[in-house]
């Protein structure tokens, strides 16, 4: 196998990457190297096969060519000695057949996109007493909470995204943050603080990132895991009225 740096995919790499299927802009978004994640191929130049995984939380692989059971037993091996595997799968996908049996986890994550431009997100951005509404710029960064939509670092986070967060005093209490911007199309992430939490906050800086996305004229979408009742309702007020369900399974790390 051989190893790409993100940004470094040739031509022939890319023509094989998926550009449909779960979560399949963050592994354009590894070739454009504004996310962080590891490219596996047999030949940059003329590649049978393909692995790409992005560093997110949920540390996504995608697979494509021509694969076969040990090729990618080999590849998820090698990944998870260093930190988890998942693999999103639609219904009809046949990569399910190819895949280890040794998983940890299965579950199902939904994808929302196609927001509704009749959804009024401006009556949404509210900003509560005591707290102030502010974009998220360099030098609050490294006061977020959550950095898996930072992955390609944190020096370069606002670059290739943009969000807004709730503040007290100079503590984050919400953020949300839309990025990495892959054809005009970027992904939401949402976090509140504890203690703070169920008092709308993740409604108000999700509404307004949205809204400065659109008034640049990009969209958003928004992965979920289907179990998660409360991100799907948020989803949902905020206009996203497509939806599809993909399976998901997990490899945890494991020592070499």
């Amino acid at each position: 196998m051989i190893e790409l740096a993100p940004g470094q995919a040739t031509s022939a790499v890319r023509a094989l990457c998926p550009m449909s299927g779960y979560a399949w802009r963050r592994c354009v978004a590894v070739l454009d190297g504004s996310a962080g994640g590891r490219i596996l191929t047999d030949d940059p130049a003329a590649p049978r096969w393909v692995g790409v995984q992005e560093f997110s939380d949920a540390s996504v692989l995608f697979l494509a060519g021509s694969l076969d059971r040990d090729l990618v037993a080999g590849v998820i091996g090698r990944l998870r000695r260093e930190r988890v595997v998942s693999v999103g799968l639609a219904p009809e996908s046949s990569l399910q057949a190819l895949l280890p049996h040794d998983f940890g986890e299965e579950g199902a994550d939904i994808e929302l996109e196609d927001r509704d431009p009749g959804v009024d997100l401006a009556r949404l951005v509210v900003t509560p007493a005591g707290l102030r509404l502010v974009p998220i710029e360099q030098d609050l960064v490294p006061r977020c909470m959550w950095g898996p939509w930072m992955v390609a670092s944190l020096e370069t986070a606002v670059d290739y995204g943009l969000g807004y967060c709730l503040l007290e005093g100079d503590q984050v209490v919400a953020e949300a943050f839309a990025g990495p911007a892959v054809g005009g199309v970027l992904e939401m992430a949402v976090i509140t603080r504890e203690g703070y939490q169920r008092r709308g906050l993740a409604t108000v800086v999700c509404a307004r990132t949205i809204l400065e996305c659109e008034r640049r004229r990009n969209r958003t979408w928004w992965n979920t895991g289907a179990a998660n009742a409360g991100s799907l309702g948020l989803a949902r007020k905020l206009g996203y009225r497509t939806e599809r369900r993909f399976s998901v399974l997990v490899w945890r790390r494991r020592s070499a």
